[in-house]
């Protein structure tokens, strides 16, 4: 079973065997972020028509993210992943634009292929935030933005984790063995 290009199954259980080799876990879960999701995105998230797919895309990373620094997969409709993850530095958002953005681009992508809400996706705009409300009290979303400020969000959680974060590695540890479980 491959748990990302790089790594299978055997891997995980090579490293965590006897004494944990957690560099080579978090390689492992490094690998599976940025091979399944961030090197596709990046690929195309400076395409003029590609920002459906993007935050489709980074919606997935940032539940799998949420999974990992949890240990445990996404509950329910995820309202507390979106609340948890954008409430929170450096995203900052409020509580109802993080509902919001759930509801009307997370669902509206993932089950109809569509924004809902009146959300605008945008590749460039608002220039110095991630969202924005325009006149009018709809919402705009700098696509390129939200991505990179996701994949910074990633950065510093790879670099607790080599910290020796050892809550957080035992929370890594139990996503991952639950995905392995359900496969």
């Amino acid at each position: 079973m491959n748990l990302s290009p790089k790594y299978t199954l055997d891997d995980w259980n090579a490293a965590l065997a006897g004494t944990p080799d957690w560099s080579k876990a978090i390689d492992i879960v490094e690998d599976r972020i940025a091979g399944r999701w961030l090197r596709w995105i990046d690929k195309i998230v400076d395409d003029q028509y590609s920002g459906f797919a993007v935050l489709a895309l980074d919606c997935m990373v940032l539940e799998s993210l949420w999974g990992f620094i949890n240990g445990r997969r996404v509950p329910g409709a995820g309202e507390c992943v979106y609340r948890d993850m954008l409430t929170s530095t450096p995203f900052g958002w409020s509580v109802d634009q993080s509902d919001s953005f759930r509801k009307f681009i997370r669902n509206g992508l993932m089950h109809d292929a569509e924004t809902r809400g009146g959300w605008i996706v945008e590749r460039t705009i608002p220039k110095d935030t991630i969202v924005t409300q325009n006149p009018g009290g709809k919402y705009v979303i700098n696509r390129t933005t939200f991505h990179e400020t996701l994949k910074a969000i990633i950065k510093a959680w790879i670099r607790k984790l080599r910290s020796g974060d050892t809550n957080l590695l035992e929370k890594v540890k139990l996503r991952m063995d639950g995905i392995i479980d359900k496969s």
